[in-house]
């Protein structure tokens, strides 16, 4: 299991290596119904989250390759920390915003190949694990 998680980590790294290098953005399909009902579809770039609404968070990367307890299941795992300033709660499909507070830091991680979650976080330090989390959406490539 832990191979699969590293290998999986590995291919997002690659991915989004790959996507920064050329800074060309990448549509992750929701997933999970969170993810199908309030964000739709995402494209990630450098810089930027797109929602399937057209709405989007600009990213400015604080953490690149932080160990975290991302799903709160006790296992530390590699993620991208982005600090979202200045915070904002975008609304979003069926008028649902994003974390219902205002959005201060998201962490893209994968728990495995072609995987994807997007960590919302409302607090006013760098998260490591999943104090501040408001929410959570999980993806794949498509």
């Amino acid at each position: 299991m832990r191979t699969a998680r590293i290998a999986g980590f590995a291919a997002l790294m690659l991915l989004l290596a790959t996507s920064l290098a050329a800074a060309d953005p990448v549509t992750w399909m929701a997933t999970s119904k969170t993810a199908m009902s309030i964000t739709g579809d995402i494209v990630l770039d450098d810089y930027s989250l797109t929602f399937a609404n057209g709405q989007s968070l600009d990213l400015e990367p604080y953490e690149a390759d932080s160990e975290g307890d991302w799903a709160g299941s006790g296992q530390e795992v590699q993620g991208f920390i982005y600090k979202i300033d200045p915070p904002t709660d975008p609304k979003l499909l069926h008028g649902n915003s994003l974390c219902d507070q205002l959005v201060t830091y998201v962490v893209v991680w994968s728990p495995g190949e072609g995987e994807l979650t997007l960590n919302v976080y409302s607090s006013k330090e760098a998260p490591s694990g999943t104090d501040g989390l408001c929410a959570s959406y999980s993806y794949e490539t498509p």
